[in-house]
């Protein structure tokens, strides 16, 4: 029953009316997110390093939307801890193993929990992951790169952001619900 996409039906017995604001909300978000990733992306690949100002800019917008949305009442303080903990968990692991995982990363991640929150923030680290193990891949199998071929990170982070964001508008499907 395609009844949710309706924007104004009466709602049933016991069934929320869905927000038609909160697909524009969502778009504003991963847009400034995207955009932030994108720019990341290109320091990334052209640099091999991204500003510190680049990334704490980004964590000051992450940490803006979250003090918006708790404000209005749509964010809780858990919600905003547990997002930052794939981002702490990433920057534990670039200590952990002296720097193979860079600490800019870590950064990276932490404004994408603050925005959508840590279920969908893991879904999107762990998509990134495996975009990067498949070239990483590619290039072993085509004798191109070895173990220590170092492969920029935020490209794929960015890519796996817009993938689950393409897969919840065609398919519906909310990763983080």
């Amino acid at each position: 029953e395609p009844s949710d996409v309706f924007r104004y039906r009466k709602p049933e017995e016991g069934r929320p009316v869905p927000d038609a604001d909160k697909k524009e909300d969502n778009m504003a978000e991963n847009m400034i997110l995207c955009s932030f990733l994108g720019i990341c992306s290109c320091y990334d690949c052209k640099k091999r390093t991204i500003p510190g100002w680049l990334l704490y800019t980004g964590i000051l917008l992450g940490l803006i939307y979250a003090a918006m949305l708790l404000i209005l009442g749509q964010y809780s303080w858990s919600a905003i801890l547990t997002g930052v903990l794939p981002g702490t968990f990433m920057l534990l692991l670039c200590h952990i193993t002296e720097g193979k995982l860079g600490s800019a990363d870590g950064m990276m991640v932490i404004p994408i929990g603050l925005m959508h929150q840590w279920q969908r923030c893991t879904a999107e680290v762990i998509g990134a992951c495996l975009l990067t193990f498949f070239l990483a891949a590619v290039l072993i199998i085509n004798r191109k790169g070895n173990r220590n071929t170092q492969i920029p990170f935020a490209p794929f982070l960015c890519t796996a952001v817009v993938l689950v964001w393409i897969i919840e508008l065609c398919a519906g499907i909310g990763v983080d619900n």
